[in-house]
């Protein structure tokens, strides 16, 4: 027989079984289906985890850290509720605020141990890294914040505002962002506003073009803004405003304190705080005279503070930092370097943290593996990106044994279809041979029409999947922009590549060929004179 003939027999016989063959098609085609939607949307995931992470400037950076930077923090619950009062004169949304960041304000005056820096000497290295474009510094501060004759204790940060949290300026209740090229101009917080006496909107508002004073470097100017702020801050506000001349009778007073500390009418913690604040060494290292570095800026902006659901986890933004790390005025890089040019021993202080932008695309794995090689501690996406995508290829792999288990299962009913036609068919198969059909033309036949249901079953299981991949592309996109702080910048999680659906159709013809011959061999081996016997 022809091929022509073989195929042409193959079909008929399929045709005269319309309802078995109809629900052997059915098997094949769920089976095909579970199978490309599977593959597809593995793939598709894995692409879009590519894309999201790769397309976003964040994960080309490289926060650098200290060694051994972690420290213990102290628990809300230890914390004097004194503390983290508010007035009850404030809105309510706004003593939630500020209640938050004065927990985290105490978190950061109360930490053990000496704060580690990054030396310019370790982060010259690497600038010479593969890959990397530049390295970024910012300089970060605490001393005294005055306006007018009113002065608060804070902290200062001094780098670019715009660069890792685009939305800063959302958060902006009054005024602007500083220009990047300025250093002249800081944005305050709520919180710096409240202790140095601006209540209410109006008052803020009016903050907006004032003139704001740092402080900065270790002196006793220092230890009587925190003694200040220590001793005013259980009034039942944040802090009570300390004028200059206050701030100046503080200042004899701390002079006179380390003999009578034991001799006040003081609670045993209070008196362990003032020793706290009066105790503090001055490092060998700084001049025998206090250093007091001023600089002013123009406040052009008033920052709010986060709410405890807007906490982004994203460490790379501005918003990540200005959750824990007591910071109250924001200047630029040249602010930051600005306030400490004045002394050349604060100048040498180093940098809290180091950005090292890779160049998109380049080999971030090795920068990383080249920071932490230079004995430093680092923070990046990719660690992130390896865990994401790790889970997805196991998801992805269950999803495709699933679905390769339906489709043994409908070869099984393929096996099973072709083995009853062979049963059906034997006085038929005897004729053939009768008329010179050989074995190998028998078994050809039957594995036609097996290749034929696979082919048939995988088309349209293939069709099947590009289909209900419309809606579950919606649902699935649906599903992790929930989870997502950005709005995805792929736009389908399914890829149907050319070999993926030429594969699928032919791994579907394979098994249905495959389990096929059994049944196959089966009639081949009829012997015509027993099969033209049969009823």
């Amino acid at each position: 027989m022809r091929t022509r003939d073989v195929f042409r027999s193959a079909v008929g016989g399929l045709w005269r079984q319309k309802a078995r063959t109809t629900l052997t098609l059915l098997g094949v085609s769920v089976g095909g289906c579970a199978l490309a939607f599977s593959l597809s949307l593995g793939l598709g995931l894995r692409a879009l985890i590519d894309n999201e992470f790769r397309s976003r400037d964040e994960f080309w950076w490289v926060t650098v850290f200290p060694p051994n930077r972690g420290q213990a923090v102290v628990e809300e619950k230890d914390i004097p509720p004194q503390e983290i009062e508010v007035s009850d004169a404030v809105p309510a949304e706004r003593r939630a605020r500020l209640r938050g960041r004065l927990i985290q304000r105490y978190r950061q005056q109360h930490r053990p141990g000496d704060v580690k820096l990054l030396s310019k000497e370790q982060l010259a290295p690497l600038a010479n890294l593969p890959d990397v474009a530049e390295v970024r510094t910012s300089r970060n501060g605490y001393g005294q914040l005055r306006i007018g004759d009113t002065f608060s204790a804070g902290g200062l940060y001094g780098g670019r505002l715009d660069q890792f949290d685009p939305s800063l300026d959302t958060r902006l209740t009054h005024g602007r962002l500083p220009n990047p090229e300025s250093a002249t101009e800081a944005v305050l917080s709520e919180l710096t506003l409240y202790d140095l006496g601006f209540r209410t909107d109006a008052e803020l508002a009016t903050a907006v073009g004032r003139t704001v004073r740092v402080v900065v470097g270790r002196s006793e100017f220092e230890k009587a803004g925190s003694l200040a702020a220590a001793l005013t801050a259980g009034s039942g506000d944040v802090q009570e405003a300390v004028t200059k001349s206050q701030m100046e009778t503080l200042n004899k007073i701390v002079a006179q304190l380390p003999g009578k500390i034991d001799t006040f009418d003081l609670t045993p913690l209070e008196k362990q705080l003032v020793k706290a604040v009066i105790a503090r060494p001055v490092k060998a290292t700084e001049p025998k005279t206090p250093v007091r570095v001023t600089a002013e800026y123009t406040v052009v902006g008033v920052l709010r503070e986060l709410r405890s659901d807007e906490q982004d986890p994203n460490p790379f933004r501005l918003s990540h930092k200005m959750r824990g790390d007591g910071t109250n005025l924001f200047t630029t890089v040249s602010g930051g370097e600005r306030a400490v040019a004045y002394s050349a021993e604060v100048s040498r202080l180093g940098y809290p943290e180091a950005f090292v932008r890779v160049r998109p695309g380049g080999d971030l794995e090795a920068v990383v593996a080249g920071v932490k090689a230079a004995g430093l501690d680092c923070f990046s996406m990719l660690e992130m990106y390896r865990n994401v995508k790790r889970e997805v290829t196991l998801i992805a792999a269950g999803l495709n044994l699933f679905s390769l288990i339906s489709l043994l299962v409908a070869a099984i009913g393929i096996t099973n279809t072709l083995f009853t036609s062979v049963l059906e068919r034997t006085r038929e198969i005897g004729i053939w041979k009768s008329l010179g059909a050989r074995d190998g033309t028998i078994l050809l036949l039957f594995l036609t029409e097996g290749a034929v249901i696979g082919l048939v079953g995988g088309l349209l299981g293939l069709a099947a999947a590009w289909g209900l991949s419309v809606p579950g592309d919606g649902l699935v996109r649906r599903l992790i922009q929930d989870q997502s702080h950005d709005k995805l910048v792929s736009e389908s999680v399914f890829e149907f590549p050319h070999w993926l659906s030429g594969g699928a159709v032919l791994f579907a013809v394979l098994i249905t060929t495959l389990a096929a011959l059994y049944p196959a061999r089966r009639a081949a081996r009829v012997q015509p004179v027993e099969a033209l016997r049969h009823e």
